[in-house]
């Protein structure tokens, strides 16, 4: 399939999930995951109307937003684990950060943005919900804390809500058919502390989870390999 195709099943899958939940598919938003995805992939979908791309890596949006410098209204959203070493780099050509876990980040992410000028720069606290071992973020219980600490000392930063990752057992194909799907315990709750973070904004949803995510009340989705097909090697 080509990038044409795979991105309009996507919109129909979002609409379609949107439309059983009683919602409207305007208010929510796809992030397309472009990551070790060429710049001429991120072309093509953006000459179809896609604006917003995810990146989990600092050098390689860098490289990306260099070499694609002349679409002035892009969207670059990271998403990616934030090394101490790299913030400066990534607040420099990102225009939200959505994987914030500690306050020495959320720091560091305030005194870039306050250096490059950049106010009411979104940003967004990861959740680990699952206890995943392989997986960043902090557990729910900590997330109140965090999300007093950036209001209340990050002056640059915009707190836009929480995003999490699903747990296998929710990130396969079982969850992507287009029935009407009840979201499960884990996503309400990510649900209901989303509505307590900053704009009270929820970050939830890929490939396999869409439906369900949908279901719960996401803002915001998270699709790569369903629009771009298979990752290239880094």
């Amino acid at each position: 399939m080509s990038i044409k195709e795979r991105l309009s099943a996507i919109q129909v899958r979002i609409a379609d999930a949107a439309a059983a939940s009683g919602r409207a598919p305007s208010k929510i938003r796809l992030i397309a995951v472009s990551k070790t995805h060429p710049s001429e992939a991120i072309q093509e979908a953006y000459t179809l109307g896609q604006k917003t791309f995810g990146e989990n890596y600092a050098d390689e949006l860098a490289e990306k937003c260099s070499q694609l410098h002349q679409l002035t209204d892009l969207n670059w959203v990271f998403i990616g684990q934030l090394q101490s070493n790299k913030i400066q780099k990534i607040v420099k050509h990102a225009d939200e950060i959505q994987s914030i876990a500690s306050e020495k980040h959320a720091r560091y992410v305030q005194r870039y943005a306050d250096e490059f000028k950049k106010t009411n720069f979104p940003v967004w606290i990861v959740v680990n919900a699952a206890g995943e071992e392989t997986k960043l973020g902090l557990p729910l219980s900590e997330v109140p804390a965090l999300s007093d600490f950036i209001i209340n000392n990050c002056p640059n930063l915009s707190l836009e809500g929480i995003m999490a990752i699903p747990p296998p057992e929710f990130s396969d194909n079982s969850c992507s058919s287009g029935e009407k799907s009840s979201p499960p315990e884990l996503y309400r709750s990510l649900r209901k502390v989303a509505s307590n973070t900053g704009h009270g904004k929820l970050s939830l949803g890929m490939t396999g989870d869409l439906q369900i995510a949908i279901a719960a009340g996401s803002d915001c989705v998270r699709i790569g390999t369903a629009i771009f097909g298979e990752r290239q090697k880094k």
